[in-house]
């Protein structure tokens, strides 16, 4: 445990790491009093700016969005065909933020969010509730998205996912139950739809937990916990499938010890939990390698780190990008590089919370990502 001050966190956030939570917060929505309306930000025409190209810029977008949509984790994103961004988010907070910084009255937490930027401009695919549908007492938490394919008249993309339950009560009364699939089409510079949600086969691996496509091929990752005498952690293994298919896990092969298999049972971790990865880290390709941006040891590490590869499955070289060390009521976790850039410059978003709803409400900036500029080479 790299970081003294977030071995406080031990003993509760040690089920958000059995689980594959995300979000720390969750349950208190409990607590909020249900929205009372939706932003009237959504309805009034906007001038667009320019795309942010630094962490300054990403942050200043997103600090600024109150309404449809005022915080959340996982941040998520990938470049659709006509140039806009769509993000996918865990647990989000819906309502208006006042001026010092705090939330009205009338805020709400809603379990995922799906947003569309285009330039400065920020629109939500569906104010007010959740974007990814909820079954019985389940709901999803996205970990990757994939573009699938794209055309004149739109973009498909999969949105991975883990199906979550309620397990007790308290703000840690959560447990993943599974993982799903969910296709979404945006119409070319229109709005989203929800399409087809199929849930993958029961595993302990978190397939889904990154994604990223390589010309043809998609490789999709998964994480899965290890406890045993000396080590906690998670590692991580990796599938791939054509993209034109990656929606259908029938399709998929599994790296092995020697190959590929099409038997789930025969993969092997390419990341031992030695070395540890995200819950849901974040892959993509950039400058003829794989880079793989993790914290190691999730909330217990301070350090976000690149671990580059020429193939999906390494060999790894890890370098430290920079610190995001957690605290005792403030952990982060899940950092994801930001589809906006190209080669090695990135910007990357690591989640952040408070294990205090009364800071969550009393200061709207606990609940946004923190956005850093990095070289991954």
């Amino acid at each position: 445990m790299r970081n003294p001050a977030a071995a406080t966190l031990l003993a509760a956030l040690s089920t958000l790491l059995v689980t594959g939570g995300t979000a720390a917060w969750s349950l208190g929505a409990r607590e909020v009093p249900p929205a009372s309306r939706t932003s009237a930000a959504a309805t009034v025409p906007q001038r667009c700016g320019p795309e942010p190209r630094d962490a300054a810029g990403w942050s200043a977008l997103f600090s600024r969005l109150d309404g449809d949509w005022a915080g959340g984790d996982a941040a998520l994103s990938v470049r659709l065909g006509d140039g806009r961004l769509l993000w996918a988010f865990g647990d989000s907070f819906v309502g208006d933020v006042r001026p010092d910084g705090s939330r009205a009255p009338g805020s709400t937490i809603v379990r995922n969010s799906v947003l569309v930027t285009d330039g400065t401009c920020v629109a939500a695919a569906t104010p007010g509730r959740a974007t990814l549908p909820a079954r019985g007492s389940t709901w999803l938490w996205p970990t990757s998205v994939v573009r699938q394919s794209a055309d004149r008249t739109g973009t498909t993309v999969i949105v991975f996912a883990q199906r979550m339950r309620t397990s007790g009560s308290g703000a840690w009364g959560f447990a993943r139950v599974g993982a799903a699939e969910v296709r979404l089409r945006v119409l070319a510079h229109g709005g989203v739809s929800v399409g087809e949600v199929r849930d993958l086969p029961a595993s302990d691996v978190l397939w889904g937990a990154a994604s990223t496509v390589s010309g043809p091929t998609t490789y999709i990752y998964g994480t899965r916990e290890v406890r045993r005498t000396w080590v906690m952690g998670r590692e991580l293994l990796v599938a791939r499938a054509p993209t034109g298919t990656v929606a259908d896990f029938r399709t998929w092969s599994y790296r092995t010890a020697s190959g590929w298999s099409r038997r789930a049972a025969d993969a092997v971790a390419v990341v031992p939990a030695e070395q540890g990865v995200s819950t849901t880290p974040s892959v993509v390709r950039s400058a003829g390698r794989f880079r793989l941006v993790t914290k190691p040891q999730e909330v217990f590490d301070d350090q976000v780190v690149v671990m580059s590869s020429e193939t999906p499955y390494g060999p790894w070289r890890t370098r430290t990008l920079f610190s995001s060390p957690s605290t005792g009521t403030s952990p982060t976790y899940s950092p994801t590089v930001v589809a906006a850039g190209g080669g090695t410059r990135a910007v990357v978003a690591v989640s952040r919370t408070s294990t205090s709803l009364a800071v969550l409400m009393r200061d709207a900036s606990a609940s946004r990502p923190a956005f850093y500029d990095v070289d991954l080479a």
